[in-house]
Order: structure tokens, then C-alpha cells, then sequence
């Protein structure tokens, strides 16, 4: 069996970050320099050379040549997944930490104005990206199964035909994405002061599609192939070069808000060419190589099969949240308010289930693949006891230190009761979350990315729509309304899921659950 992957370190994260922002084109020219010299006068400066080669050498073992793949039908079930999900964590953590420091910096600099019509393309572009990602998720499950059942010819033809498609629909959301811009500002009701300033950010951040796609992409491949440490590593290269970027262009050349976006649009190219890089150059059981041709149409059918359904479930899970936040908005700003710090407190218990249910999605996948139905249920009951306890566990801890964690975001008092109101009814509850990533990551895994969508729209959409104004109708206009929303949809959700697993199991794999 192969090793886990350890996380990279401290000192290898700085390592990375240092051996980056150096300029490596010089290093190179002064390689080669020092190369002619020697060929034509004869000077000799081996320790030059060597500090030279030894540098070039250890930033491309960092970024590209270590934890490849990990092989996930055999080993210890729960730490495997634990193990997997930890670079998943963080990586989320590391995008909410640039979200607030870009955001940050945008408001310092730019002001208010811009920086409500950052937060305006941001709704717009979130929806975008949450379907990309969604769309990811599904296509990972094909990569896994095929990676599990060591089809490695077929996968290589998958995986080349996954990123033709992909070349196609980047082109396809760049220039109809263009296009629809005015619609869509007219759509949100945007303020005529700040459209043209959301206009110019959505405009540059649209060329970015094709970075996105193939970045959110290749991700989900490796993922599929039991690395989740790469992406991390070059994320964290990607949002040091944006916030460095951020600087260059608002501070120093002030470009306004199109400098923001172009600083963005930079970084995620440079976070798909590295994790491209690392596709083209796998070690490991398979690596990935172009043969002709390079589009196979019998894996079209699939590819849209899987990716389509998840990245709609992700799609339904934004508007939900958009029309829940209108309602919430009648309660006026203290509940609005209340509502955005209380979803920071949550953030410590909804990234780390949303991380292991991704996880999960890998590990069923590989052992679909090789056939082992076993290890599949044992996976899905050790999962369940581990987020039920540990879920448990952080949201006591978070219940706890609830008013200290409120306290560093606001001391307004209506806002902090609130919030307060909002952990103390959810938290007891959000176990049940818990319980749903796992069957929403097996499922998943089993190969049915459509039954998911499905339960996520008539649950976290339909439901909790329908349970917050039929309340109205009986006259209850109550912030305890949408915090039992949330409750009672987790609730459904299990009941749809459990059933969604059980049939799945039996029907897809023909074995007794």
C-alpha cells in the first residue's frame, strides 16, 4: 500500500513562497551564463552552479514531485480519510483568508463604492464558480472509479476528453458570460451608480473562466487520485501573488477596481498552469499522457452525466441562500448582520464536514472502482460515527466560546443577541449536517451525482423556502423561523439520503446493505 501523503510544513511553505517570488527566469539565465563562461574563458564557479541548481531543483521537487497518488482500497478506513481531508480543510481555509484580505484591501483603497461592486460581481461570480465546482466534484468520480479499478488507458482517454470539454465551455462562459453582464447587474437591481464600476470588474474577472475551469478541473483529478496536498501548495502560491498583486496595481499603480480584478484573474492563471503542470507530470501507478485523438465521444455521455447534476446542485444551493437572505433582510439590519457574523462561527463546523464529505466522495469512488463493496459500507459507518462525534464535540466548543468569537467581529448589541440566538438553536443540531455530507459524498461516490441534486433541491432549496413563508401565512414573522429551516431541512434530507444510499447500493452494485 502506498503512504498517505503528510501535509507539507511550515518551513516547506516558506520555502515555497520564497523560492516563488524569486525571480527564476534569472536564475536561469544566470545558469546558462555561467555555463558560457565556462565553455568559452574557462571559469569555473561550482559553488555558484551548485547553490543555482540546488535551488531550481528543490522548488520543483516541492511543487511537483512529491504525494502524487494514494491508493484508497486498502489501509486503516478512518485515518486515511482524515489524512485526505485535512489539505482539503485548509485549502477552504486559505480561500476564505484571501476572500477577507482582498476584500480588505479593496475597501482601503478603492472605497465604499468599490467595494460594493466587488460584492455585487461577487454574487454574480459565486454562482458561476460553485457550478464549476460542482462540476468538478462529478467528474472526479469517474476519474476515481476508473483510477480504483486500475483502467489506466481509459483513464488517460477520460481525462483527455475532460479537458477538451472543458476547453469548450470556458470559451463558452467567457464570451456569453461578456455578454450577459448588463443583464445580470439589471437583474440583482443594482445601483445605476454602480454599475459600470461592477461592470469593469465583471469584465476583466470573466477572461479569468478559463482559469477557473481548468484549475477547479485538474484539482478534482488529483483529488480523484488521492491528492488533495498539491492544489493546497499552489493555492497558497496563488494568494500570495494576488494580495502581492493587490498592492501593485491599487496602491502603486493605482489601476481602481479593474487593477482588483486583473490581480485575481493573474493569480488563478497561475494556479492552473501549476496544477496543469503537475497532471502532465504524475508519479506514480498512471501518468498522463496525450494521444491522438484527443476527443473520445462515447465518454461525452458520462462526462455530462456526472458533472451537470453536481454542478446544478451547487447552483441551487446559492439561489436558496439568496432568497433565504431576502427574507431574512425584512427583519432589517441587525438580523442581517446577525446572520453574517453568525455564519463566521459556523464556518468551524461547516468547512471541516464539507471537507470529509469530499473526501469520502475519493475514497468510495476508488473502492467502487476495485470492486470492494465491504470496505464501501465500512467506510460510510466509520465516517458516520466520526462526524457525529466530532460535529458534537465543535459545535459544544463553538457554543461555548460563542460570545467571544461574536465579540471579535461586532459589539453592537442588537447584532451580538442575534447572533447568540442564531448558534444557540442551530448549533445542538448541526450534526445532522454532518450525517448529510456523508451520504451526500457516498452517494456520490457510487457514481449518482443526480439523486443528490434532486434531495438538495426539494430539501435546502424547495423546503426551506416553503417552511419560512408558510409561517408567514399563519402569521408567525420570526428570526427562529430560519434557524429551524435550517434544522428541519437537515432532518429531510437525511430521510431522502438514507433512502438515495440503500437503493444505490442495491440496485447500482447488487449487493445487500
Amino acid at each position: 500500500m502506498r503512504s498517505c501523503p503528510s501535509l507539507f510544513s511550515f518551513n516547506e511553505s516558506i520555502s515555497v513562497l520564497k523560492y516563488f517570488i524569486m525571480n527564476i527566469r534569472t536564475m536561469k539565465n544566470r545558469l546558462c551564463a555561467m555555463k558560457r563562461k565556462e565553455r568559452i574563458y574557462g571559469i569555473h564557479n561550482p559553488l555558484a552552479y551548485d547553490f543555482l541548481h540546488h535551488n531550481l531543483h528543490h522548488l520543483h521537487v516541492l511543487l511537483f514531485e512529491s504525494a502524487d497518488q494514494q491508493d484508497f482500497t486498502s489501509g486503516p478506513i478512518l485515518r486515511q480519510l482524515l489524512v485526505f481531508m485535512f489539505p482539503i480543510l485548509l485549502t477552504q481555509l486559505l480561500q476564505q483568508f484571501y476572500t477577507i484580505a482582498d476584500t480588505a484591501i479593496v475597501g482601503q483603497t478603492l472605497g465604499a463604492e468599490s467595494l460594493a461592486a466587488v460584492g455585487t460581481a461577487g454574487l454574480i461570480l459565486s454562482v458561476i464558480v460553485n457550478f464549476f465546482i460542482g462540476c468538478s466534484a462529478g467528474l472526479s468520480v469517474l476519474v476515481s472509479h476508473l483510477y480504483g479499478a486500475h483502467s489506466y488507458e481509459k483513464l488517460n482517454t477520460l481525462v483527455q476528453t475532460i479537458f477538451v470539454v472543458v476547453l469548450v465551455f470556458s470559451i463558452f462562459f467567457t464570451f456569453g458570460g461578456l455578454a450577459a453582464i448588463p443583464a445580470m447587474l439589471a437583474g440583482l437591481n443594482t445601483p445605476e451608480d454602480i454599475v459600470p464600476l461592477a461592470a469593469a470588474y465583471l469584465g476583466v474577472s470573466f477572461l479569468g473562466m478559463l482559469a477557473q475551469l481548468f484549475y477547479n478541473t485538474a484539482t478534482a483529478i488529483l483529488r480523484a487520485l488521492g491528492n488533495t496536498t498539491s492544489a493546497l501548495r499552489y493555492l497558497f502560491i496563488a494568494v500570495v501573488l494576488n494580495i502581492a498583486l493587490d498592492v501593485l496595481l491599487l496602491i502603486v499603480f493605482p489601476l481602481g477596481i479593474k487593477g482588483a480584478a486583473i490581480a485575481t484573474v493573474v493569480s488563478q492563471y497561475a494556479a492552473a498552469a501549476l496544477v496543469l503542470h503537475k497532471i502532465f507530470h504524475l508519479h506514480g501507478a498512471w501518468r498522463f499522457t496525450v494521444r491522438r485523438p484527443l476527443f473520445h465521444a462515447g465518454y461525452l455521455a458520462p462526462i455530462v452525466r456526472m458533472s451537470i447534476p453536481a454542478g446544478m446542485q451547487a447552483v441551487f444551493m446559492s439561489v436558496s441562500s439568496l432568497v433565504i437572505q431576502g427574507y431574512i433582510n425584512s427583519f432589517g439590519y441587525a438580523a442581517m448582520a446577525g446572520m453574517t457574523v453568525y455564519a463566521r462561527v459556523e464556518g468551524f463546523l461547516y468547512y471541516p464536514l464539507f471537507a470529509f464529505g469530499i473526501a469520502l466522495t475519493s475514497f468510495i469512488g476508488q473502492n467502487v472502482g476495485a470492486a470492494q463493496f465491504d470496505r464501501v459500507r465500512r467506510g460510510v459507518r466509520a465516517s458516520l460515527r466520526a462526524v457525529v462525534g466530532g460535529s458534537a464535540l465543535m459545535a459544544a466548543i463553538a457554543s461555548f466560546f460563542a460570545p467571544q468569537l461574536i465579540a471579535l467581529f461586532t459589539n453592537d448589541a442588537a447584532t451580538v443577541r442575534n447572533s447568540l440566538e442564531a448558534v444557540y438553536w442551530t448549533m445542538p443540531f448541526y450534526w445532522l449536517y454532518g450525517i448529510n455530507q456523508v451520504y451526500i459524498g457516498a452517494i456520490r461516490g457510487l457514481g449518482d451525482t443526480f439523486y443528490p441534486m434532486l434531495t438538495s433541491l426539494a430539501a435546502y432549496s424547495i423546503f426551506r423556502v416553503a417552511w419560512c413563508y408558510a409561517w408567514d401565512l399563519v402569521g408567525i414573522h420570526s428570526m427562529l423561523v430560519v434557524y429551524n429551516a435550517y434544522n428541519a431541512s437537515f432532518l429531510v434530507m437525511i430521510a431522502l439520503l438514507c433512502l438515495g444510499w440503500k437503493r444505490g447500493l442495491r440496485r447500482k452494485l447488487g449487493v445487500r446493505t
